[in-house]
């Protein structure tokens, strides 16, 4: 695998575990949900705004939902309420 696409993989997968336990959602919940787990794995692994993310996740320790820039907000609402 290139390597920035292994950083990138590897900073991704850290910013949507961070985001997860940031608005309360267990990983294995998240998980799961099979096929649309896997669909907001891709949506964020090639997301642009994992700045505005990395400073989203900085600023908020307890969240109801996430932030409304995420292309998972609707993922992570839907799992939160099952």
């Amino acid at each position: 695998m290139r390597i920035w696409l292994r950083r990138r993989f590897e900073r991704q997968a850290r910013l949507m575990g961070a985001m997860m336990e940031r608005i309360g959602i267990e990983p294995e919940l998240a998980a799961s949900r099979g096929r649309l787990y896997d669909a907001a794995n891709r949506r964020c692994l090639w997301c642009a705004a994992h700045e505005e993310c990395g400073k989203w996740i900085e600023q908020h320790q307890n969240a109801e939902r996430g932030p409304d820039f995420c292309p998972n907000a609707r993922f992570f609402e839907a799992t939160s309420r099952s």
